[in-house]
């Protein structure tokens, strides 16, 4: 179990952070200075969930063969075709100028964490066999999740009849981790009821349901508060990342969801055409020697499969690959916009994934952006880029208000009643027991484990619930202890004043720079 109360040192830090957990694990952040903040964000979310996070680093990076096996060598392969090959320079610029300073404070925060995780590994690490690694400010510059969620390649081969060879090979894309004696997760475990959907009413309210295909343990989010000179806002992120990708700041409140969006195209390229060749490496567990592969580029992008038969090569371009597409590195921009000029400004460094945002303040203004790096498309070839202005958006449109749903939904299907949080460590019985939370009933409307209801009016009237908790190691309370609220359809408190937080405090923990005497 982390320290969550008392004091502990986080090198580099200017003035002391306060860290006040409240009563349902949330932790709400008070630094003196921007770089403060981001180191403590980053200790903090390493605190609750440096396993997960280890574990979506090595799996995003394609380094899962380094300690789980040859069984990962190709998929680790694919993974790594698919990443920014650029200027890191332009990368960092395309997400606003204080980014690449954020991601470094976040990044020396995390590995605060890291140091003393290395002394005492938590039970995870002891189990998985392995200890947590260093990281870098790059590491956020990871695209595997934002291709993941890019779905149109294979649209494009089912469409055109190509060969499921091509499709498994986008498949094998940062496909999911697991461990030996069997995947976690059953097929009765899949979350498929919920639609991910966001409300913006003129009343008020912002309605936000994040839906999963299943139900994970540690949950893909975390809220997180977060407030310095020039930002307080509070809301969900994604563990491994810094600031907040769905919620709200003193002014504006937002959520999203999936959009269709055409950012892949499948090309057949003539094989013997001028290719770029990089030569790379894997580290495999159990061999003395890496595993060396090629990556291979055309004009169009990267080559992922062959057909000698009719000497061509397959080769997938996606948007992703452009400077700027890390996912949710531009929510850091929306964080600190307080109208919707502002707003929209925001939104167009945002790339990837594609997604539709809602939009709602305190003035009762509603309105909705699609934000995605779409390709103009002349006689096959990609020739510009659309902008902000050209993607569907509206603000205050006649009605009560703005609702978006992911088209890209399969439907309903026979789910079970009953659920389970499974972790990717629950292999065994016992472990099982240990890690996994449930069987639970679902909740009857909504089985979305991410929900939240925003009040414009009042901020500290919001409720959400993120199951099955804020915490990743089963010591903690806050393990599990939003997952019986989840099953009853019950939203806690998301508290955002002074007064509101003060009162509903569980623990301080201060973080300062050198060890006090």
């Amino acid at each position: 179990m982390p320290e969550i109360s008392g004091t502990s040192v986080v090198p580099g830090l200017s003035a002391p952070v306060r860290v006040v957990r409240d009563r349902w694990g949330v932790p709400h952040l008070y630094a003196q200075t921007e770089d403060d903040l981001f180191a403590a964000q980053g200790f903090v979310q390493a605190q609750d969930r440096l396993f997960q996070m280890d574990l979506w680093r090595r799996s995003v990076h394609g380094r899962l063969s380094e300690v789980l096996g040859p069984n990962f060598v190709e998929r680790d392969a694919m993974t790594r075709r698919m990443q920014y090959r650029g200027d890191l320079e332009a990368e960092w610029a395309s997400y606003g100028a204080d980014v690449k300073a954020i991601a470094t404070a976040f990044v020396r925060g995390i590995n605060a964490w890291v140091a003393l995780a290395l002394e005492r590994p938590p039970e995870e690490f002891v189990l998985a066999g392995w200890k947590p690694d260093f990281w870098s400010p790059v590491d956020l510059l990871n695209r595997t999740d934002a291709f993941v969620a890019s779905r149109d390649a294979i649209d494009e081969i089912r469409r055109t009849g190509m060969s499921d060879v091509i499709a498994d090979a986008i498949r094998s894309v940062g496909a999911p981790p697991f461990f030996a004696g069997g995947a976690a997760v059953q097929p009765d475990l899949v979350a498929v009821r919920s639609i991910g959907r966001v409300n913006a009413t003129r009343a008020g309210v912002l309605s936000i349901s994040e839906a999963r295909r299943t139900l994970d343990h540690p949950s893909r989010r975390y809220f997180v508060h977060l407030n310095a000179p020039g930002w307080n806002v509070i809301g969900a992120t994604s563990p491994w990342r810094p600031g907040v990708a769905i919620g709200h700041n003193e002014r504006v409140a937002w959520g999203m969801t999936g959009i269709d969006a055409d950012t892949q195209d499948i090309y057949k390229d003539q094989m013997g055409a001028p290719t770029l060749v990089i030569k790379e490496r894997i580290v495999v567990k159990g061999r003395e020697t890496p595993f060396v592969f090629d990556r291979e580029y055309s004009a169009h992008g990267v080559i992922i499969a062959s057909d000698r038969e009719h000497d061509q090569v397959f080769t997938v371009r996606w948007s992703g690959t452009e400077p700027g597409a890390a996912p949710e590195l531009a929510s850091l921009a929306i964080d600190q916009a307080g109208a919707w000029p502002e707003f929209r400004a925001a939104l167009a460094r945002w790339k990837m994934p594609a997604r539709r945002v809602v939009y709602l303040d305190t003035d009762g203004n509603v309105g909705f952006q699609d934000a995605a790096l779409i390709p103009i498309r002349r006689a096959g070839e990609w020739t510009g880029w659309r902008t902000i202005d050209d993607l569907p958006h509206a603000f205050n449109p006649r009605g009560d208000g703005v609702a978006a749903a992911d088209p890209r939904h399969d439907g309903p299907s026979a789910a079970s009643a009953e659920a389970t949080f499974a972790h990717p460590l629950a292999i065994t019985a016992a472990r099982r027991q240990r890690f996994n939370i449930g069987p639970l009933s679902r909740p009857a409307d909504d089985d979305s484990p991410l929900r939240a209801l925003l009040d414009s009016k009042d901020w500290d009237r919001s409720r959400a619930v993120n199951a099955p908790g804020q915490s990743g190691s089963p010591a903690s309370p806050h393990f599990s202890d939003l997952a019986k609220l989840w099953s009853s359809g019950d939203l806690v408190p998301l508290l955002f004043s002074d007064a509101a937080v003060q009162a509903n405090t569980e623990s301080t923990l201060t973080l300062v720079s050198t060890p006090r005497r």
